[in-house]
């Protein structure tokens, strides 16, 4: 899609993002999905929507506290991108919980809330969950709200919530739901089967025995005592960070396989509703017992991070089955003095590291990477909003999607800001999203601040500063 024709058919207004509706999945799309985990389409769309929510209400404590104890402080107003940089009250935290709470406490919304929105719902029908649509799907699901509010409201459990039930009800982003079909189709969100994977891990093996005069060794769908899961994206536009995986665990010493049955560490069921990220994230279960591998190894992804940390790793470990990030290996190595690094192969650049949400807000990541940064790079800093106050990349919980890139680039301006500010000119964020979201926006915000910001994952410095030996 040409980006430039996207910024001018829909153009960024500050007080009003409603034109920036996510495209809906088509019925056989949806369809398919739902076989895949036995839900049935609701016929009724307001009255499945209406009954789902209050059932959530009565036994979900996230959503019964941001309907019940909210008390519109405006705290989340402060820390949330998508309030921030839009200027619009119903693209934030409060503004969305008070769409839902129209629907539970069949009330009109308050107008202090919702300002000259207020008294114009006079029922809550399709037109008004078109709306909720909307909205709930620009949320970045960043989970920055719930680290500012003084009760402890997550309002991303709430999005999720809502999510699941336009989906039950036939409304789902189509860019998410197509990602969702590719994975459970060919085991990526990449679409890439076999014969695709086999010649790029080749490509990349010759690089690497180019670049460091290394031959290191892959297995594709071989037992081995350990599971490696890339992201898709590593194999098509991460190559560095694909890279860095293969040297590191070879200089290591890790006998690892890639399956090309889950060659994808990322589930985009977390952002449209708990059964297919069960489902999806039952297929990592499925590789690595018929691998008979000890051990699985998550590459970088903020949200896949969070899905294994609270869901997947503890189904493995039913099965004596351990789960680590990919960070937690070279942290070890380095720690245990098993790799030796050289920080000036990554040069004088002034890195900056910011923290994927995900990473910092659920997947207890954030040492581990400082700590390498530290150990390959000669000068890096500390952003100002870091770990758990982290700015999300904008285009976290399905916002990659084309159609919402001009919006999606207003909330990148946050983090890159802070990348000016900090005097940096690379930019590390470990995570397949941030890597595809950067890739679309850096352009523009570049072009717009007259600037050169670059960008990686943090293995693409590693193996840059990775020593070995020749032959």
């Amino acid at each position: 899609m040409s980006y430039e024709r996207v910024f001018k058919e829909r153009p960024f207004r500050y007080g009003d993002v409603s034109n920036f509706s996510h495209y809906t999945a088509d019925e056989t799309l949806l369809n398919s999905l739902n076989e895949k985990v036995g839900i049935k389409k609701a016929e009724d769309k307001v009255q499945h929507f209406k009954k789902r929510l209050i059932e959530e209400y009565n036994n979900n404590w996230n959503v019964k506290m941001a309907i019940d104890v909210c008390v519109h402080c405006g705290a989340c107003l402060e820390a949330c991108p998508t309030y921030i940089t839009s200027g619009d009250i119903l693209n934030s935290p409060l503004g969305r919980a008070e769409m839902i709470r129209a629907v539970i406490k069949g009330t009109k919304p308050s107008g202090k809330i919702f300002g000259k929105v207020a008294g114009a719902v006079k029922e809550i029908d399709e037109s008004y969950i078109k709306k909720v649509y909307t909205y709930y799907w620009l949320c970045l699901l960043c989970r920055r709200c719930a680290y500012v509010c003084p009760f402890g409201v997550d309002q991303t459990d709430v999005t999720r919530t809502v999510r699941s039930i336009l989906y039950e009800i036939g409304m789902a982003s189509r860019f998410t739901s197509l990602t969702i079909d590719a994975h459970w189709k060919s085991g990526n969100n990449m679409n890439l089967n076999k014969k695709a994977i086999v010649p790029i891990i080749d490509f990349v093996k010759n690089e690497i025995k180019e670049e460091k005069g290394v031959d290191v060794k892959v297995k594709i769908d071989e037992k081995a005592d350990a599971l490696l899961l890339p992201s898709s994206a590593d194999l098509y536009m991460n190559l560095e960070t694909l890279k860095g995986y293969l040297l590191f665990l070879n200089v290591y010493g890790v006998d690892f396989t890639i399956s090309t049955e889950v060659t994808e560490t990322a589930n985009f069921g977390l952002f449209l509703h708990p059964k297919h990220m069960q489902g999806l994230a039952q297929k990592y279960v499925n590789a690595a017992t018929k691998l008979g591998v000890k051990l699985v190894i998550a590459g970088e992804c903020g949200h896949a991070w969070r899905v294994h940390k609270n869901y997947t790793m503890p189904e493995l470990e039913k099965k004596g089955i351990k789960l680590v990030h990919i960070h937690h290996l070279v942290y070890r190595a380095i720690k245990e003095g098993k790799i030796k690094l050289d920080p000036s192969k990554n040069g004088e650049t002034v890195y900056t590291y910011q923290d994927p949400c995900q990473y910092a807000r659920g997947g207890d990541l954030t040492e581990e990477p400082r700590f390498i940064m530290s150990h390959v790079t000669k000068k890096w800093v500390d952003p100002e909003h870091r770990k758990e106050y982290t700015w999300c990349c904008g285009g976290q919980g399905g916002n990659l999607a084309d159609e919402v890139v001009p919006l999606a680039t207003q909330y990148a301006r946050l983090w890159y800001e802070e990348a000016l500010k900090s005097g940096a000119s690379w930019v590390i964020r470990p995570c397949s999203i941030c890597k595809a979201q950067l890739s679309h926006v850096v352009p523009y915000l570049n072009k717009m601040y007259k600037k050169e910001i670059k960008y990686s994952g943090l293995m693409d410095l590693v193996y840059r500063a990775l020593v070995v030996n020749d032959g």
